[in-house]
């Protein structure tokens, strides 16, 4: 994935939005300026770090085990939060009240789950068996899940638009699986695609907890929950064949650039941004983010630009933009 991280599902001065958990929540058009050039240049870091995260794990799965690359960027990306939290004076809360485990943690562990260590750990799996640019294109659905997710969950109304967005979004992962649905599970292709419609799902449910989450600071939110995954995927490590000798040093500079760039410093960027100029505009980045990620890959591995994988980035892009189109909001 990679995901830019989840910041807080509130949108005050400090909160983040992101392409992944809470990339959806929008001021109004009168509440925030206009971008200027340096916004613009913002987002274009955030936009080619973020799609620079599926070629990154490519690069690191072909000489470091997946579950290496998973803990690692955890690890990576959740002390340079907790580094980023502490310069900006920001404390975790108490982990216990009356000696039951605080409510924030409660929430903050259930991010970490859904958020973080379900997709951190089947990205760099699936990648095996997948190219780089065909993980980006399956991870422009999350947003598609996450109307559906709000409408059974969040008590958001699921109208006609979010209804065709969400099938021509379906009807674009048809068209990418193509003749493996067919050939289903005989293929270790089939199921790594299955298995990031999965994470994208995750990616999903984590959008719909920061809506509901209580009013935690961004960068607490974000450093707690890198820093749970962090603590429960690293015993995955023990029963995992290290394999060390095999690691080359782009390998790992490729985990610890997932660490820094799409785990953390895309965090921050985000949140400066949704300071600067909403959420709105970020939100801009769920439909550039995939496509520099399909270009990523064929520019550095010579991943063919085929018209199935074109015409289903279309199909789900465009599903994206028919079921976020907004003329205002209603409940259920």
């Amino acid at each position: 994935m990679s995901a830019l991280e989840p910041p807080s599902r509130n949108a005050t001065p400090e909160a983040g939005a992101d392409m992944s958990p809470g990339a959806h929540v929008a001021p109004g058009a009168g509440d925030v300026p206009a971008a200027g050039p340096l916004d613009w240049f913002i987002f274009a870091i955030i936009v080619a770090v973020g799609g620079s995260s599926f070629a990154m794990i490519r690069g690191a799965v072909e000489t470091v085990p997946p579950a290496v690359v998973s803990v690692g960027r955890l690890w990576v990306g959740a002390i340079f939060l907790i580094a980023v939290m502490a310069q900006a004076g920001r404390r975790f809360p108490p982990l216990t009240r009356n000696g039951a485990l605080a409510s924030e943690w409660r929430w903050i562990i259930a991010l970490s789950l859904v958020g973080y260590v379900i997709p951190f750990l089947i990205f760099p799996w699936a990648q095996q068996f997948i190219a780089s640019g065909l993980a980006g294109v399956y991870m422009a659905f999350m947003p598609i899940w996450t109307v559906l997710l709000a409408y059974f969950f969040a008590d958001e109304a699921l109208t006609l638009k979010k209804t065709v967005g969400f099938l021509l979004g379906f009807v674009g992962v048809l068209v990418l699986m193509g003749p493996d649905i067919l050939t289903g599970l005989r293929t270790s292709g089939f199921l790594a695609q299955v298995s990031l419609l999965v994470a994208t799902l995750g990616y999903a449910a984590a959008a719909v907890l920061t809506r509901r989450a209580p009013d935690i600071r961004p960068r607490v939110f974000s450093a707690g929950a890198l820093l749970c995954a962090a603590i429960f995927t690293t015993p995955i490590l023990f029963v995992t064949d290290l394999d060390v000798d095999a690691w080359t040093l782009s390998g790992v500079l490729n985990v610890i650039g997932l660490g820094l760039g799409p785990t953390g410093l895309a965090g921050i960027l985000l949140i400066i941004m949704i300071r600067r100029v909403g959420a709105g505009f970020v939100g801009l980045a769920n439909y550039l983010t995939p496509v520099w990620a399909v270009l990523m890959g064929a520019a550095i591995f010579g991943e063919p630009l085929t018209a199935r994988l074109i015409g289903a980035l279309a199909l789900i892009l465009a599903g994206v933009a028919i079921a976020q189109h907004r003329n205002g909001s209603r409940s259920r």
